[in-house]
């Protein structure tokens, strides 16, 4: 049995019928017989409980702040209600009021209270609440609505106080007694406007509660708006911290800030109406320093239509999705196609013909009801915030090893006491400076037999901080996606060898994004672009046309400049400067683009169009020094990758997907597999390496330790960005310098004075109260490149060692202005940040110190165990037993706990694995023995101001020869050569030269040297695979 579908009579909206300064929708008489009282919100609801059969909430205006905060100013301001100066009330009960519009020649208001979740346990108390009934008829003003409220008040036992009545305002708020009745004030006439306002009691007692509320009821915040009021009482010297709020640069909200006036006392004495509120805002706006603020964003007049407009967008969105749910509904047999979604700007006509277009389908009415319920409680489903498991196995490796490390230590410092017992000397104490290094190792064995033995369903399932499964997809019937911007920095890398496969990636997985219904852009940072030939140059623009990509460059680095001439591009590494002066280019952009007056019908050729103005407008400000073409636009998310990197294709709607069901994840982090250019054996040992890591990593995050952020293959949420960003950034002498790089200044997002800059930031999101999250369910399908030469592998420790010792400490001249010990290493100490993935991290920066002293440990151990044998400290532990302890621990129980997590954990062969991690062992004992000292180089460089700095990675094979590398190698490795030299001549005169008595040749003392010797002399010989060919 086929039934039709009723036509929906739509009544049509007649352009220039708005409220005053508000864009939202409103009702007017139909000729059509339809009923005149009918608005846009009643008409919407109708219609979804005639299809759906359920219910929906519509938007309002909710008003909610701290307390005395002039709320009731701005509920007066939306209303148009302005109560008697002496009598502002101070509201202990929410207050709805509802705005219709209607055609008959009186206005009306009726109210009643709305029983809240208390006093609904109570039968009495519902009905002595519901009997509160009030209906007016006439003209109806703030004295009447404040009539109203005081009848409220009293029905409900609860005392009003005026807001005058005292001066005290901390005593009035402790006085008041709150309830969570809320009183409804129907008014409708034929001069009023729809509107809904909630307005809130001030319960709260701090603008951060007010803001933690918003983010609870709006985790994605994208319906809360800040409003900053009594901007007229702002205490002078204060101004720069209220305008920097609203600039949106300290309390980051998605919609913005806005400020506000407030009316002083002798205006509302005087019965200042809105008109006249309105001019006292603009000339206050418009004097020094308020006048910086965008007009768009100080005064009573944009905040109005910027709630219009936000109404206006949600009942538009609402309305697609009910038209969609309907379309969803029709029989597809019938082959109906509805062309359109409900336009609440179009004609009546136009919609009425939408309308006709859907067929009845063959189904009874009550089966429409389930298919339809059961649909909207599966799509409601992905927006629903989970709340995922925390994972403790990392918080028992991390006691266990913690109880390992005070075993040792106790086990040591039972000889010592023994000792100064003995002796009465205190400064064998110091040995005990040699524990932090005992972490890590203890930490590794633990892991070791977990790996082993433990668990491994961890790897399998998702929990707060690992993702082993991708969430549930978004579907574009419950809205638009967001916009994914993927940011890509690149240098002077080629064009056909490593940009153009790296975009031909990109672009198949934004196809796939697409087709899902979202958007996305790429957006380049090109440092290389002016430091091209004009040919190159030109070449690799066409190509950014060609394949719409938008990208800016920056000046070549010249601090000696004059004038224009000057640019500074700061950092070690330079990545950080790059992304941040790309992104400040958007910035301004963006800050352009919101000073554009949008008209109700605003296309987006029309959008287009003022973007590219805004764009050249930019550009010109800079003084052409800046250069930048096409989309640079910055989206709700950013994917993040370097030059060489490959995206699997349907990444986006997965990541996009997690992030939007999360909102407290900032940066979902994704394990990634190795992109090889060459079949070298060195390449080969160093994917094995970084396959060996991204393993552990995902061990140890599976286990419940907090995801690392390695800075590429990663999702960002671009508002936790923008809360964490700062406009000024203190230099390595702490001084603050006038930044010659920009016209105008510009927020930074990544730390120019650290070259760790993916710590600094997601340690800085940390502290914010966001998560990191790994994400696994690619698997490696996210590929990026590896060192292709030792050089590039041996300046990426040096690059780490620095990173690690600039995190920790100052340099040694500023130690007494500024202390040791870094403000960062703090904030990360006393970060909420789990203790145990403190003590992982604090592990990890050990290992480097630890490397960094083995090759000077390692030759005092020759001279004390050479001469002083057996008259040592028993604490101390040679350097022979370690040794042996690194090959039991690391290469040994490591490389098998590796091949059994694969095989337990990844369904791998394990006698596979088990050959994979052994064959690997002699690249990498050369490797890790000989970088030494070349780390401690890197830390001390750090330590006494010595400048190190290191160029972009290789990313393209070149061809070399024998003789083209051997002049290189002498160059770079000269001192290490000459203390290899020197060290072999001393163990063979310690052998045979010096003097019998004082002769050391004992293996324990020769071996560990020698070991050292060795890695050190051919690590840039062995593990050169250009060098071992010979070639000519």
């Amino acid at each position: 049995m086929s039934s039709k579908t009723p036509r929906v009579k739509t009544p049509g909206v007649t352009p220039g019928v708005k409220t005053p300064g508000v864009r939202t929708p409103t009702v007017v008489v139909s000729d059509r017989g339809y009923p005149e009282e009918l608005n846009v919100h009643e008409l919407f609801d109708r219609l979804h409980g005639l299809i759906l059969r359920d219910t929906i909430f519509l938007p309002k205006v909710t008003i909610i702040g701290d307390k005395s905060s002039g709320k009731t100013s701005v509920f007066e301001a939306l209303t148009g209600l302005s109560f008697p100066a002496a009598k502002r009330p101070l509201t202990n009960f929410a207050v709805h009021a509802q705005f219709k519009r209607t055609t008959g020649e009186k206005s009306s208001v009726k109210a009643h209270i709305r029983p809240g979740p208390l006093d609904s346990q109570y039968e009495v108390a519902v009905e002595h609440l519901k009997s509160f009934e009030v209906n007016h008829e006439g003209p109806f003003t703030g004295d009447d609505f404040l009539k109203i409220l005081h009848e409220a008040a009293n029905h409900m036992d609860i005392t009003i106080t005026d807001s005058d009545s005292t001066d005290d305002e901390d005593d009035v708020g402790n006085q008041r007694q709150l309830s969570d009745n809320v009183l409804v004030v129907d008014i409708s006439g034929p001069e009023v406007h729809s509107l809904s306002v909630i307005d809130f009691p001030g319960f709260m007692h701090s603008n951060q509660e007010a803001l933690e509320f918003a983010r609870a009821v709006d985790p994605e915040g994208r319906r809360t708006v800040g409003v900053l009021t009594k901007c007229d009482a702002v205490q002078r010297g204060d101004e720069n911290r209220i305008l920097k709020i609203c600039r949106n640069k300290e309390y980051h909200l998605d919609q913005g800030w806005f400020a506000l006036k407030n009316l002083s006392v002798q205006e509302r004495r005087e019965g200042y109406n809105l008109d006249q509120r309105s001019a006292s805002e603009n000339a206050f706006f418009s004097c020094d320093p308020w006048n910086k603020l965008s007009h768009g964003r100080a005064g009573l007049t944009p905040l109005r239509e910027f709630l219009g407009d936000m109404v206006y967008s949600m009942l538009q969105d609402s309305i697609d999705i009910l038209v969609q749910k309907i379309q969803s509904m029709t029989d597809s047999s019938a082959g109906v196609q509805f062309e359109s979604s409900i336009d609440i700007r179009r004609t009546v006509n136009e919609n009425r013909d939408s309308l006709d277009q859907l067929r009845g389908v063959s189904q009874p009415a009550s089966e429409f009801y389930k298919t339809s319920l059961s649909e909207q409680e599966s799509d409601l489903e992905v927006g629903s915030i989970k709340k995922r498991p925390t994972i403790l196995i990392n918080a028992i490796t991390v006691a266990l090893t913690i109880a390992l490390v005070l075993t040792l230590i106790g086990l040591g410092c039972q000889q010592l006491a023994q000792e100064v017992a003995t002796d009465g000397s205190w400064y064998r104490l110091f040995l005990l400076v040699t524990a932090p290094p005992q972490i890590f190792v203890s930490l590794s064995l633990i892991n070791a037999i977990f790996q082993l033995f433990g668990p491994v369903s961890q790897l399998k399932t998702n929990s707060k901080f690992y993702s082993a499964n991708a969430v549930k997809r978004l579907n574009i019937k419950n809205g638009p996606l967001p916009h994914v911007t993927i940011q890509c920095p690149v240098y002077k890398e080629g064009l056909e060898a490593v940009i153009e496969p790296t975009v031909q990636s990109l672009e198949a997985s934004i196809r796939n994004y697409e087709s899902h219904g979202g958007t996305a852009n790429i957006f380049m940072n090109d440092d290389g672009m002016q430091l091209l030939s004009p040919e190159e140059a030109a070449i690799r623009r066409a190509y950014y046309t060609a394949h719409k990509i938008g990208w800016v460059a920056r000046p070549k680095h010249n601090p000696d400049g004059e004038g224009l001439q000057k640019f500074i591009r700061r950092g070690k590494f330079k990545k950080a400067s790059n992304m941040n002066y790309a992104i400040g280019i958007s910035l301004k952009v963006e800050d352009k683009l919101v000073d554009i007056d949008r008209s109700v019908v605003w296309t987006q050729t029309e959008e287009e169009e003022a973007y590219h103005r805004c764009l050249s407008e930019v550009l010109d400000e800079e003084l052409g020094r800046a250069w930048a073409e096409g989309d640079i636009r910055i989206g709700d998310y950013i994917l993040i990758i370097d030059s060489d990197t490959r995206v699997p294709e349907e990444c986006m709607i997965d990541a996009v997907s997690e992030l939007e069901q999360s909102p407290q994840v900032a940066i979902i982090q994704f394990s990634s597999g190795v992109m090889n250019v060459t079949t070298s054996f060195f390449e080969k040992g160093i994917t094995f390496f970084t396959n060996l890591i991204y393993t552990a990593i995902r061990y140890a995050v599976a286990n419940g330790d907090v995801s690392a952020f390695v800075g590429h293959n990663a999702f960002l949420r671009w508002s936790a960005l923008q809360e964490v960003s700062f406009e000024a950034e203190d230099t390595v002498a702490g001084e603050t310098e006038k930044d010659p790089n920009a016209t105008t200044p510009y927020e930074k997002f990544w730390s120019e004075s650290h070259v760790s800059e993916d710590f600094d930031i997601s340690l800085r999101l940390q502290t914010m109260g966001y998560h990191i999250r790994l994400g696994a369910y690619c698997g490696d399908e996210f590929k990026e490149g590896v060192s292709l030469t030792v050089y590039d592998e041996l300046a990426r420790w040096e690059k780490y060692a620095y990173g690690c010792n600039e995190l920790l400490f100052h340099p040694m001249k500023y130690w007494l202005k500024r202390g040791p010990i870094t403000p960062l290493f703090l904030r990360f100490i006393f970060s909420n940040m789990p203790l145990g993935s403190k003590f992982t991290i604090l592990a990890y920066i050990g290992t480097y110190y630890a490397i960094g002293y083995a090759w000077l440990g390692t030759l005092m151990n020759y001279f004390l165990v050479g001469w002083m044998n057996g008259f040592l400290d028993h604490y101390y532990m040679n350097s022979w037993r370690v040794w042996v302890a690194l090959i039991v621990v690391f290469s040994g129980a490591g490389n098998l706990a590796l091949a059994v997590v694969r095989y337990r954990g990844e369904d791998l062969n394990l006698l596979y694995q088990i050959w994979t991690c052994w064959r690997w062992v002699p690249l990498l004992f050369v490797f890790l023995g000989g970088i030494s000292m070349h780390v401690c180089q890197a830390i001390l460089s750090h330590m006494f101001s010595i400048d190190m700095s290191w160029g972009a990675t290789a990313k393209e094979v070149t061809d070399t020869s024998f003789f083209t590398e051997m002049p290189i190698i002498a160059r770079r490795f000269k001192f290490v050569f000459i203390f290899c030299i020197a060290m072999t001549a001393l163990i063979f005169c310690g052998v045979y030269a010096f003097p019998y008595l004082w002769r050391i040749n004992q293996l324990i003392a020769i071996f560990p040297l020698a070991c050292v010797i060795f890695s050190h002399f051919f690590l840039p010989v062995l593990l050169n695979p250009a060098l071992m060919k010979f070639t000519w």
